[in-house]
């Protein structure tokens, strides 16, 4: 080789290729790893193999490995750096079979980073398709809500003028019968404005999410106000808890202090309603309002602020029935 490699250098060398590799990717520290050798040992080059592939490569490529001189390589289990020229000092070879070994760690890395973001794509390409199938389903909700709405309407219409005595005199019977008539027609109807999920959506209790997001011990710890019994809500897991995300970015962003959260019932509500004060010493991040409105349409929710004095949130959430 050029020259001896020390050990100093060495210790410099594995720092930087790590901090590389931390910031960067395995690929980054390993073609970071390669260009050092070069540049210690002053070698016409250097590469990286791994199961007989080439993983990296700096400077005129080596001899492969079934070529190379067996002091041109330095080994770590299935991990082999050839150098250009052969090393011969012991001292050099332990040297950089430390490197050599630190390349075998950085490839078990990039093996874990490739699993990752095949995963990842994976996730993505799943999500895309859960969105599509839920798009569809929406759209086939609407067009058959459309199509039995107006009937409904129709028949409403005809049992008011038959109850107004526009049709004649109503028998008790008739009067009784009518207003059953009435009653469930009117249920439909509101059942169809909503989104069909009261029996496909699992319950969510909101009091162990309230606890684990704003219970002591938390970041964002308040004050609890809940009720004894359970409180469930008319969404998905994934709802519910972006919600609290949301809520915890909206109160840290505002620089909320002495919060309370209060959940009740509100007569003549078939909702929950979350109530939160709280002191602020920020305006609320517009961001964090805007998801939150966001959920709230798609849950079926109302939002309601007021930022003067303080902050008094009311969020009315779809519940079910306990």
């Amino acid at each position: 080789m050029g020259r001896s490699v020390s050990a100093s250098e060495v210790e410099r060398t594995v720092s930087a290729v790590a901090e590389r590799a931390l910031h960067h990717g395995a690929r980054a520290g390993l073609a970071a790893l390669v260009e050092s050798v070069v540049r210690l040992t002053e070698t016409p080059g250097a590469a990286l193999y791994a199961d007989g592939q080439c993983v990296a490569l700096a400077g005129v490529a080596p001899p492969v490995p079934a070529r190379a001189h067996p002091l041109q390589m330095m080994k770590h289990g299935r991990t082999v750096l050839v150098l250009g020229t052969p090393c011969v000092d012991t001292a050099d070879r332990q040297q950089l079979a430390r490197l050599t070994g630190l390349g075998s760690a950085l490839l078990a890395c990039r093996e874990r980073e490739d699993t990752a973001r095949a995963e990842h794509k994976r996730l993505r390409l799943e999500r895309l398709r859960l969105m599509e199938q839920l798009a569809h389903r929406e759209r086939a909700w609407s067009r058959a809500a459309h199509d039995l709405r107006t009937p409904l309407l129709v028949i409403q219409g005809y049992i008011d003028m038959m109850t107004k005595g526009m049709a004649g005199v109503l028998t008790p019977s008739m009067q009784r019968y009518l207003e059953r008539m009435s009653r469930a027609a009117g249920e439909m109807n509101v059942r169809l404005q909503q989104r069909p999920s009261g029996e496909d959506i699992p319950a969510e209790d909101l009091r162990a999410l309230l606890s684990a997001t704003f219970g002591p011990g938390r970041p964002g710890a308040a004050r609890l106000e809940l009720p004894p019994g359970p409180v469930l809500l008319r969404m998905p897991r994934t709802g519910s808890a972006l919600l609290m995300r949301t809520l915890e970015r909206l109160l840290s962003g505002a620089g909320a202090s002495e919060v309370v959260l209060r959940v009740d019932a509100p007569d003549g509500v078939d909702a929950w309603r979350l109530l939160v004060r709280a002191r602020t010493q920020l305006p609320l991040p517009s961001r964090a309002l805007e998801s939150l409105e966001r959920l709230g349409r798609r849950w079926q929710a109302r939002v309601s602020v007021q930022e003067t004095p303080g902050l008094e949130l009311a969020v009315l959430l779809p519940r079910l029935p306990g």
